[in-house]
């Protein structure tokens, strides 16, 4: 995002410009292809944050993991169609289109929805350590690619606790938070 604002600068008074418009196709697709169970709660920035009641997800690691790696199939489609109907815009920004790739959070844990000003925004322990996990180090133990990271009590939830590879994150005000990174690409 920062390398569109440079790109394309701040100015919308033309329209919105050509890479603006491709994250908000990107973000469409991911929006558009998750789970029935899923449901969007907001978008920040280049970011989808949605929820599930758990008791939809409970054992259905199976089908959530499918749901996703079809998620991200619609990811991968938006980001070739982005590519293909850029025509002769090459900028610095739009040309990374090619190298966009999706990275997706899943954590099971106490939140609330709670009115602030005129927006229901989600609140609490399990939403601060989502926004955390982010920003992890699992792209430095599995590469720059796409994965879907899932904390161990999300793990245990869906009945995955033996797919993907093991993988923590540690926090000063929380501690060790274990979990699991499954490939969105390949079949598990």
């Amino acid at each position: 995002m920062e390398a569109l604002g440079e790109s394309h600068g701040v100015d919308f008074t033309q329209g919105i410009p050509p890479g603006f418009a491709l994250m908000g196709a990107l973000l469409d697709a991911v929006a558009d292809g998750l789970d029935d169970a899923f449901v969007v709660a907001k978008f920040e920035g280049d970011a989808v944050f949605a929820v599930a009641d758990p008791d939809d997800l409970d054992g259905r690691g199976s089908d959530v993991v499918r749901g996703l790696r079809g998620t991200y199939a619609r990811f991968l489609q938006a980001r070739a169609d982005a590519d293909a109907g850029r025509g002769d815009h090459w900028c610095s920004a739009c040309v990374l289109t090619a190298n966009l790739d999706l990275k997706m959070v899943l954590h099971e844990g106490p939140f609330v929805r709670q009115a602030v000003q005129r927006q229901t925004e989600l609140l609490g322990p399990a939403v601060n350590l989502v926004h955390r996990m982010l920003k992890s180090t699992v792209a430095d133990h599995v590469g720059n690619r796409h994965y879907l990271h899932l904390t161990d009590a999300a793990a245990t939830r869906l009945g995955l606790t033996a797919v993907g590879i093991a993988h923590a994150e540690s926090y000063p005000d929380v501690g060790d938070v274990p979990g699991r990174v499954i490939d969105l690409a390949s079949e598990a």
